[in-house]
């Protein structure tokens, strides 16, 4: 076995004992949402909170603005139990199905397989077009990104973080060959995931039916940020115009969740 796997399973078999531990005094750390947290790292953290209360699983939100750095991976939002720390949507799901907690028992296996092709879809390609507008893109990089990644710091950090973060960004996105990519290359990804999700989501109430999932906060967590967001690259959100069941989808879970 490589080392990658064996860490692999090591991380697996901690996070299965770790998770019978009871589900009390549970915090997600975040970034300062309001001015510091970035358009993917935003949509994450309201994911996982949408989740939790999907999950009717109680918790505290604690916004720092050293997140990232409390992060076992760099990766937020991060959910603190006891000792044990959780950094990411998908393995704090997966930690809470561990838990007994799932929001897909009703679901077949061929529904569930469905489910998660789509979920991969908004954590790859949409997180991908999120990446690129909030570091490719100059604009957004001169007038929000810097501005709000550097926001917690003294001068000089404030600009010299932005930049070392942008350069890993920028060379991410290359590994993954987004970065000779065109703006309307970028809008038309967007409008291939949109697409996909509002044919799944169609009529229906939740993307999987009467009952909502994962998927459903996940969905749910990077349209209210690309709708909400203030951004000067409005691609995205006119792309997702084009899809009102999107957007009617999005006020419907704000209000069930998160409207008191």
């Amino acid at each position: 076995m490589s080392s990658a796997g064996v860490l692999t399973q090591l991380v697996t078999e901690t996070l299965s004992l770790n998770a019978e531990q009871e589900w009390e005094d549970v915090s997600i750390f975040t970034p300062f949402l309001n001015d510091q947290a970035l358009l993917y790292d935003y949509a994450d953290c309201l994911a996982v909170q949408t989740f939790l209360r999907m999950a009717q699983l109680p918790f505290n939100v604690r916004q720092r603005p050293n997140a990232e750095f409390i992060s076992p991976n760099g990766i937020v939002p991060v959910l603190k139990i006891s000792k044990t720390l959780i950094s990411g949507f998908g393995p704090i799901v997966d930690f809470v199905y561990k838990k007994g907690v799932s929001l897909t028992s009703h679901l077949s296996e061929t529904q569930l397989a469905d489910m998660k092709a789509h979920m991969s879809l908004v954590d790859h390609l949409l997180r991908h077009v999120e990446l690129y507008v909030v570091w490719k893109h100059d604009e957004t990089y001169g007038e929000v990104t810097c501005a709000r990644y550097g926001s917690v710091y003294h001068w000089p950090l404030r600009t010299v973080l932005p930049f070392l973060k942008r350069r890993a960004v920028l060379s991410e996105l290359r590994d993954a060959d987004w970065d000779s990519k065109t703006l309307d290359d970028v809008s038309e990804a967007a409008d291939k995931a949109f697409r996909s999700l509002s044919s799944l989501l169609s009529t229906k109430k939740y993307v999987m039916g009467d009952m909502p999932t994962e998927a459903d906060a996940l969905l749910f967590g990077h349209l209210y940020t690309i709708i909400t967001m203030r951004l000067p690259l409005t691609n995205l959100t006119n792309v997702l115009k084009r899809y009102p069941n999107l957007f009617d989808f999005t006020k419907r879970i704000e209000a069930e969740y998160f409207k008191q």
